[in-house]
């Protein structure tokens, strides 16, 4: 246990956990923000999150760090974040020109034909730096230890997942009664997040370059988390609110089947592991509470279970359309090695979706979040309390 956590101030009443997911997506996260965008015009300008727990893994863990630094003010956590997506372009996440993008290239390519002794760098398809430099300048992480000393926030949870080991790993910061855990596969670290922890969760295979934390190195946390509302149940959530980044259906391709090529097959292995787990896990949440439900509530108690609602929340439309219609605002050099690799934007809109980090395309993704959350304003407020 770290010494400043020892003297934690307690919340002076109870309240209840409840906890935001934001699972990964890439450019598709900008969905989330919107969602939340909508839920903070529900609450008084100066009012306190209702969220006091944010689990996120890749895209999302980014947008759920963001929030926790302002868990004291909702609406001005919200609105930081949403003036953020709302002004990203390409240039902000990976260097996007044919010179920049030609000398990375180049030093992947030196770096792998030296001797043995000198360890090549983590390999990824598009340089990262300027994400890097951007999470180090609009995120403060001191703000974070302040909102669980003042009671605001009982933790945060980032998953990234290890290469060494295959583990995925959930690393936390929060109130001292988190314990760490061990199950098959998935473990729990207390540590300080921090930029490296952010770009270990978001470096999607073989696009963006693995994060080095300590002496091993870490990938997207949606390869190998088999459940990703584990985290928020170990943080002790009553409540959990899911914002998903995979539509409920994509537009399927009319046109003459053919051979899935190389960039169609990546889209569709991003898609399960972006969503299939989570489904999975929702399928499991409910059975437990099923099974809760037909017990006494002492057996309950003695076996350590409890019911945690959720309410899992998706976009209400397919993003290819979007993808096709906004993908020439995306930088030419960007767009010619797509092409070079062998993604068209017509027929592999899907990957193209986790990639466009255009204003235009973006905004259109708040739009739809911040119409979806205002559809399921009735069933969304009452389970968060709004009213």
């Amino acid at each position: 246990m770290e010494p400043h956590q020892k003297n934690a101030r307690p919340q002076s009443q109870y309240q209840q956990k409840t906890a935001l997911h934001l699972s990964g997506g890439g450019a598709r996260a900008a969905y989330q923000v919107g969602v939340l965008k909508a839920i903070s015009s529900w609450y008084p300008r100066h009012q306190k999150s209702p969220f006091n727990i944010y689990c996120g893994t890749s895209a999302g863990a980014l947008n759920a760090t963001a929030l926790a630094s302002h868990a004291s003010c909702f609406h001005l956590g919200v609105k930081k974040l949403s003036v953020l997506w709302s002004h990203l372009h390409t240039n902000n996440i990976f260097k996007s020109s044919f010179k920049s993008m030609f000398h990375y290239f180049a030093i992947q390519a030196f770096a792998r034909m030296q001797a043995q002794y000198h360890p090549a760098p983590p390999f990824g398809l598009l340089n990262t730096r300027p994400l890097r430099q951007l999470l180090n300048k609009v995120l403060n992480y001191q703000k974070i230890e302040r909102q669980i000393f003042n009671g605001y926030l009982h933790g945060l949870a980032i998953t990234a997942s290890n290469y060494q080991t295959s583990q995925s790993v959930t690393f936390f910061q929060g109130q001292p009664c988190i314990e760490p855990w061990t199950r098959s596969r998935a473990i729990g670290v207390h540590c300080q997040i921090t930029t490296e922890h952010l770009l270990a969760s978001c470096a999607i295979p073989l696009v963006f370059p693995a994060s080095q934390i300590g002496h091993s190195f870490y990938g997207d946390g949606s390869i190998h988390q088999i459940a990703p509302l584990r985290p928020a149940l170990k943080l002790g959530a009553e409540k959990i609110f899911i914002i998903d980044a995979a539509p409920h259906e994509s537009t399927p391709n009319q046109g003459l089947a053919c051979a899935p090529g190389l960039a169609t097959i990546g889209g569709h292995l991003m898609d399960a592991i972006f969503a299939d787990t989570l489904s999975a896990d929702l399928e499991h949440l409910d059975r437990m509470n099923t099974l809760i439900s037909s017990m006494k509530e002492n057996e309950a108690t003695r076996l350590s279970l409890r019911k945690v609602n959720a309410f899992h929340l998706s976009p209400s439309i397919s993003f290819e359309p979007l993808v096709e219609k906004y993908y020439s605002s995306m930088p030419i050099a960007v767009r010619s090695f797509m092409k070079l690799i062998g993604i068209s934007p017509l027929e592999d809109a899907v990957i193209t979706s986790y990639l466009l980090f255009e204003p235009d395309y973006i905004n259109m993704l708040i739009k739809t979040g911040y119409q979806d959350a205002q559809d399921n304003k009735t069933q969304l407020a009452l389970f968060l309390d709004a009213f």
